[in-house]
């Protein structure tokens, strides 16, 4: 056998016994998604090309769904006629869930793809809980941040991020245990145009709050608990 039939024959063995790109491997990690976007009609979700999860509305998120490591392409598909809403390439690692939120108009959907926290980080060795915040909001536009105490309000207190725009997040904030609560206010001021009211928090946990769009005008919120 020739020279290059060798070579040809050693690429062809590579490609059956590790597989020709595609970024995969065994390993499994776990994926969420979240429906923010807000004249988005129910979607259902495709990673791979495989249907995982069906009609999935506008505030509604999937379980985590166990994907392998690599690259995955996620999709959201309408229910209706399977037209495309939103493809996103996500590279799923080995160190954590993601989270994958999905916001703007339908015509012209963004997406935030984030890594989630969980229990062998720094909040159980503090005795603290974890909080972020994804504005996914289409109409409020850039706003600062505060998580404070329960109905301890923002006179005096120091956004803990600041112009946070729409499909943007901030890191994860240490929070102490019990009740918090969540202020978005127009940039500079204390002009606010969220008030979550009081969330629960207990030891260790992590939670990921998504400002969104009221059906009937103004800004609502979801709260999911992270793994």
């Amino acid at each position: 056998m020739g020279r290059w039939a060798w070579i040809s024959v050693l690429s062809l063995g590579c490609c059956l016994s590790g597989g020709c790109g595609g970024g995969s491997s065994d390993t499994t990690q776990q994926i969420r998604v979240v429906m923010a976007s807000p004249d988005a009609p129910p979607v259902d979700i495709l990673i791979d090309g495989s249907e995982v999860a069906t009609s999935i509305a506008f505030t509604n998120s999937t379980a985590y769904l166990p994907v392998k490591t690599g690259n995955r392409q996620v999709a959201g598909e309408t229910v209706r006629n399977s037209t495309t809403v939103f493809q996103q390439s996500v590279a799923v690692a080995a160190s954590a869930n993601q989270t994958l939120v999905v916001t703007g108009p339908a015509a012209k959907t963004q997406t935030v793809v984030l890594s989630d926290g969980n229990t062998t980080s720094t909040t159980v060795a503090t005795g603290d809980g974890s909080v972020r915040l994804v504005n996914a909001s289409t109409r409020m536009g850039p706003a600062d941040v505060y998580i404070v105490n329960a109905g301890t309000g923002i006179a005096g207190a120091k956004p803990v991020a600041t112009n946070v725009d729409v499909a943007q997040s901030i890191a994860y904030q240490l929070t102490a245990i019990g009740n918090y609560e969540i202020f978005l206010t127009a940039p500079g001021t204390t002009n606010v145009f969220l008030d979550t009211g009081p969330l629960a928090l207990t030891q260790g946990q992590y939670q990921t709050v998504v400002a969104v769009d009221e059906s009937g005008g103004g800004f609502n919120y979801l709260v999911l608990t992270d793994q």
